[in-house]
């Protein structure tokens, strides 16, 4: 299955950091759908409820830094 995320683009670095030390390959756009500054990573994975937990991780790494974060 194919899972979206939407972060703020201040946000990749942290993202791509769990992601990738989860294994996650994915792809980042910016369609413009989401408004100036919105990126959707696309990430292909047979687990979504692991890769909810890194995503958890990574906003809450996001929200230690003074981030908001989009819910």
């Amino acid at each position: 299955m194919k899972a979206g995320i939407a972060i703020e683009e201040h946000k990749l670095a942290i993202f791509d950091k769990h992601l990738t030390e989860a294994g996650y390959d994915y792809l980042n756009s910016n369609f413009g759908a989401f408004g100036e500054g919105i990126l959707l990573l696309t990430v292909v994975t047979s687990d979504p409820f692991a890769l909810q937990k890194v995503v958890a991780a990574a906003n809450k790494e996001a929200s230690g830094r003074g981030m908001r974060i989009w819910h």
